[in-house]
């Protein structure tokens, strides 16, 4: 089967420099064309934010907000999900508190 597909000018050129993937979904217009809707990506610039990883997520802080994802599998053995939470949530507190105050100290 062939499909024609239409790609915004900008993925295109991401596309071709070869350097990121493009993550998306195809909404089909008719049985053999469609449309490309590139997904909305929140990862952090980095030239602008600061992030670690953590054992079960990773924190990132940049001007405009500070995000801290998990994921605990609760099929793991020897991990208490609150307890998890609440280590890595003082862990990430730590290093937003460092990274907010040099953001501020140069800004």
């Amino acid at each position: 089967m062939e499909l024609k597909i239409q790609i915004p000018d900008s993925t295109y050129r991401r596309l071709m420099s070869g350097k990121c993937r493009v993550k998306g979904s195809i909404g089909l217009v008719t049985p053999r064309e469609g449309n490309f809707n590139e997904y909305i990506c929140h990862a952090p610039d980095p030239d602008t934010a600061k992030y670690i990883r953590l054992r079960h997520g990773r924190v990132s802080v940049n001007r405009e907000r500070v995000r801290l994802t998990l994921h605990i599998g609760l099929d793991e053995m020897d991990i208490v999900p609150s307890e998890t939470i609440e280590h890595e949530s003082r862990e990430a507190s730590g290093f937003v508190d460092d990274v907010l105050d040099t953001i501020e100290r140069y800004h």
